[in-house]
């Protein structure tokens, strides 16, 4: 220890430097070759900052020098060469910390790097001053590392990736938070399909709703701005009112150039939505997820007492809807399982049906297929084959009704007239009545085929019945049952505030059997017969209207 120079340290860890650094080189040189240059990007980062530790190795060397600079000639104390010896040996476990890792990265078990590294991009409460450079690495590490089908479980990246897009929207940094749900998005395809439907997309509804109500908050800052304006005195208080409005607009300043308030329920659900349709049990997590969350906003909703808060929060459920069903309409007949997704993923709930008469979300599924559909009913000129898309969601949402009648009334219920209706084609077909032939082996032929022929009957006269109360229940708005101003007396018109409820329903039937009595005289008219007089087509339209008005007639008359 007596003629012991500490300061011989310094050697050593100039020494791990020149090992160090060729080591590096050729290690990245090797690794960087054999990849593709926009997953090496990812890995660069990674073996740049958690593998090889460029800025930690750099740094303890630094340390390293100036500390045993203090630690020269051979006159110290023993204590104080002690100090040097712990030291050293300090460095030289920290400066094995990265060797060990590129061997442990070079064997592939990159993950154990590629996760930590991830998760050191999660942005800080204290030192805030880093959040704006960790927000740019943030956005090339995951524009990298999406681009590429992962070879590994992509569950824990996936809980990175939803921390990172918290943090965003937490901090109100929502154009990030965009911006990291854009380049997922756009890699939506190569993701791993349990992670889209059981992780992203219950976030997705969470994102979507907090964004919304940031949205309102942000509007609502207008109306506070005009109200400090009008509180504060110009003449009084200048000085003070320019500082609050100031003050103000300086703590809603991201708000006023973030304009994207609806992608999460927007662009980023709609890529969702078809990429699970796409998928054998993607159907099933797509409507697990989406019934769940508009059950709990259900409930929300009904927990809002103020009329006004409640409009604006069954506009937000509906406005999730408009986004959906366009999409999933458009999606539906490509499915590779889309008779199964009718049947036992779609909620028969939301189905157009006479159980669900009472439920708002079958409503709001019918006005969306208004909608898509307003263009779609009849054929074009010179189109041959029928619209499958609008086959299969015709005969996916409205289940029960009867092929030809429920066919009558969409032609009649888009059309101007019942002359219209008949010069043009419908774009669709309805499948007709089927039922089980199944039977005991005992039963004769003769019996099966009679048995059978009452199921269809009964079947028959269900759908007609069906058919007849969808309409009235759901299509009140078709203007044939719609009751206008001019349609009434001038003496109902002046009196109609102070009838009772069960006059004014006698009234409205009076009306609706008046209309339909036009229209039923109109399809007997000899006009229309004349018109259907050289078309086998156009006479068997016109006999399945004249039934449908007759059956609403004799419903209406009950």
């Amino acid at each position: 220890m007596k003629n012991f120079d500490p300061s011989l340290f310094q050697n050593i860890t100039l020494g791990v430097l020149a090992i160090f650094i060729p080591f590096a080189i050729v290690f990245l040189t090797d690794i960087l070759n054999s990849k593709k240059e926009k997953k090496s990007e990812f890995e660069k980062m990674v073996l740049s900052d958690e593998v090889l530790g460029t800025k930690k190795v750099f740094w303890l060397s630094i340390i390293g020098i100036i500390f045993f600079a203090f630690f020269t000639g051979k006159d110290i104390s023993n204590f104080a060469k002690l100090i040097a010896i712990l030291a050293s040996l300090i460095l030289v476990s920290l400066y094995w910390s990265p060797f060990k890792k590129i061997l442990r990265f070079s064997e592939g078990y990159k993950p154990e790097f590629e996760i930590p590294f991830l998760r050191k991009l999660s942005f800080s409460k204290i030192f805030k001053y880093r959040n704006k450079v960790k927000a740019e690495k943030m956005v090339r590490a995951w524009n990298s590392f999406w681009s590429e089908k992962s070879e590994s479980n992509e569950r824990d990246f996936t809980n990175v990736f939803i921390s990172h897009i918290d943090d965003s929207i937490k901090l109100g940094k929502f154009d990030l938070a965009v911006q990291l749900a854009q380049i997922y998005t756009c890699n939506i395809e190569k993701r791993d399909r349990f992670s889209i439907g059981y992780e992203i997309l219950p976030k997705v509804f969470e994102w979507n709703e907090i964004l919304w109500k940031e949205q309102h908050l942000w509007l609502k800052g207008y109306d506070t701005e005009n109200r400090i304006q009008s509180f504060i005195s110009q003449k009084y208080f200048p000085t003070f009112k320019h500082w609050t409005l100031k003050l103000y607009k300086k703590t809603n300043s991201e708000k006023e150039n973030f304009w994207n308030w609806h992608y999460f329920g927007g662009e980023f659900f709609q890529a969702i939505v078809k990429t699970l349709l796409k998928d054998g049990h993607g159907p099933y997590q797509l409507f697990t997820s989406f019934k769940k969350h508009i059950e709990e906003s259900k409930q929300k909703l009904d927990k809002i007492e103020d009329a006004k808060k409640k409009e604006k929060y069954w506009h937000y459920v509906t406005e999730l809807f408009a986004s959906f069903c366009p999409t999933f309409f458009n999606e539906i007949d490509s499915a590779p399982s889309n008779y199964g997704i009718w049947e036992h993923d779609f909620p028969s709930e939301w189905k157009i049906t006479i159980a669900n008469k009472d439920n708002r979300i079958s409503r709001v599924i019918l006005h969306e297929f208004l909608q898509w559909s307003r263009d779609r009913i009849f054929k074009k000129e010179n189109e041959e084959n029928f619209d499958k898309d609008l086959t299969e969601v015709i005969n996916g949402i409205f289940p029960n009704v009867h092929s030809s009648l429920f066919t009558a009334f969409l032609m009649l219920f888009v059309s101007s007239e019942v002359k219209y209706a008949l010069e043009k084609e419908p774009n669709f077909y309805i499948l007709g009545v089927s039922v089980s032939r199944s039977g005991s082996i005992e039963e004769s032929e003769e019996d099966r085929d009679k048995r059978l022929a009452e199921m269809m009957k009964a079947k028959d006269s269900s759908q007609k019945e069906e058919t007849v109360q969808v309409i009235l229940k759901f299509f009140h708005f078709w203007q044939t049952l719609t009751i206008y101003k001019d349609n009434l007396s001038e003496d109902e018109s002046k009196n109609w505030e102070s009838y009772t409820e069960e006059q004014r329903k006698s009234i409205v039937k009076k009306v609706r059997k008046e209309k339909l009595e036009k229209i039923k005289a109109e399809i007997e008219s000899e006009e229309i017969k004349k018109i259907c007089g050289d078309s086998e087509r156009k006479e068997l339209y016109r006999k399945d209207f004249l039934e449908l008005i007759e059956l609403l007639i004799l419903e209406i008359e009950k």
